[in-house]
C-alpha cells in the first residue's frame, strides 16, 4: 500500500468495485493503526524511518476528510435516509458496506482517533516533534466532538452515523459503542450505562447464540438506510427493514468486530458478561463454525440467528480478530 497498491476501500480501486468512488473513512485509519502495530511489535526503527513520509501522507489524506473543521472526518456521501438509489452508485463510509453509513461515521472516527494517538508516538520515535503536536491536537479535537455528536439520549447508546441533514441513525450497533469505549471516547460515567442498554436490547431481541458471534446491529436496518435493496444482502422490500433482518450485514451474526464489544466489557471490569460471549465464540471457532459452505450454497461467516449461513467469503479473516479478546481478558 505504501508503494501505491490500491485496495477495496480506496478511491480508484475499480477492478471489482466501480462504486468505490471515494476513500472510505476507515481506510487510512486502519492502515495507520496497522503500521503502528508493526513498529511496536517489531521495533523496526529502520522501517519507520524509511516509510515515515508515506505514513505522514496517509495521515494528511485522513485529516483532510474533516471538511467542516469540527475535528470529525466527513464522508462525501450524505448518509441521509432515502439517499441511496435502487442501483448502487457509491458505497458507504466504511467496511459495513451494505448499510448507509455516511457523512460523520462513528466507527471510522473512533479508528481515526486511535490512529492519531498511535501516529503521535510514531512521530516521537521518528524525531518529528512538530508532528507529535499536530497529531495529538487533532486527536484531542476528535475526542472533544465525538460523544456529543454520536450519543443518542433516546436509546442510551451511540448511533452509527450522523447524516448531513443532522439526523442520527441508530440501530443499536454493537461494534460502534464497543470501539468507542475501547479507545476511550466515552466518558467513564456513560460507558457502563451504554453497555447495559446494548446487552438489555440483545436480551429483549432474543439473541443468545454467541457461538455464532454477535449481530452488528440489533434492530433491522430500514429500507431508506440500506445501500442495497437485494434480499440476498439483507436489503429489505419493507420500509421497516424487517424482511431483510438477520441476513448478511443487516443484523446477521458474525465474529467480525466482536473483539470491540468483548474488549469494552473487559475494560469495564465486566468479565462475567464478556466470558458469556467469549467462551461460546471460542467453541464456535474450534468447531470450524465460521468457515466453509452450507447446504444452501452460502458460507458460515455470516449467519441468521438460527445458524442458517448467509455469507460468501468462506473464510472472512476479519472475524478472527475476536481471538485477541483472550489477551484482553
Amino acid at each position: 500500500y505504501l508503494s501505491g497498491m490500491k485496495a477495496y476501500g480506496m478511491a480508484g480501486y475499480t477492478q471489482n468495485a466501480p462504486t468505490t468512488r471515494f476513500d472510505y473513512l476507515d481506510t487510512y485509519p486502519s492502515l495507520l493503526i496497522a503500521a503502528a502495530d508493526y513498529v511496536r511489535g517489531s521495533k523496526d526503527s529502520a522501517w519507520l524511518k524509511q516509510n515515515y513520509e508515506g505514513l505522514k501522507d496517509w495521515a494528511t489524506k485522513m485529516l483532510a476528510m474533516d471538511v467542516n473543521g469540527d475535528g470529525l472526518l466527513e464522508y462525501p456521501a450524505s448518509g441521509d435516509s432515502g439517499s441511496w438509489p435502487e442501483q448502487i452508485a457509491v458505497r458507504p463510509a466504511n467496511w459495513w458496506d451494505t448499510i448507509g453509513f455516511g457523512h460523520q461515521d462513528a466507527y471510522s472516527n473512533a479508528l481515526a482517533y486511535h490512529a492519531l494517538i498511535e501516529l503521535a508516538e510514531l512521530a516521537r520515535q521518528a524525531s518529528h516533534p512538530e508532528d507529535v503536536q499536530l497529531y495529538s491536537s487533532r486527536a484531542d479535537k476528535i475526542r472533544s466532538a465525538y460523544f456529543g455528536t454520536f450519543y443518542n439520549p433516546e436509546t442510551g447508546v451511540l448511533a452509527g452515523w450522523r447524516s448531513a441533514d443532522g439526523k442520527l441513525h441508530d440501530y443499536y450497533f454493537t461494534f460502534v459503542s464497543g470501539v468507542a469505549i475501547t479507545y476511550g471516547l466515552v466518558p467513564p460515567d456513560k460507558a457502563n450505562p451504554i453497555m447495559d442498554r446494548l446487552l438489555a436490547k440483545m436480551h429483549e431481541m432474543g439473541y443468545m447464540h454467541f457461538e455464532y458471534g454477535l449481530p452488528g446491529n440489533l434492530i433491522p436496518i430500514t429500507r431508506a438506510d440500506s445501500v442495497t435493496k437485494e434480499k440476498r444482502w439483507g436489503g429489505p422490500e419493507k420500509e421497516d427493514g424487517s424482511d431483510g433482518f438477520q441476513i448478511y450485514e443487516n443484523g446477521g451474526a458474525t465474529a467480525s468486530y466482536v473483539y470491540f464489544t468483548l474488549k469494552a466489557l473487559y475494560k469495564l471490569g465486566r468479565g462475567k458478561e464478556a466470558d458469556e460471549i467469549l467462551f461460546p465464540l471460542l467453541a464456535g471457532f474450534e468447531q470450524g463454525g465460521f468457515q466453509g459452505v452450507g447446504p444452501n450454497g452460502l458460507t458460515y461467516d455470516w449467519k441468521a440467528w438460527d445458524g442458517t449461513p448467509h455469507g460468501y467469503e468462506g473464510l472472512l479473516v476479519d472475524g478472527y480478530q475476536a481471538l485477541l479478546a483472550v489477551l484482553a481478558r
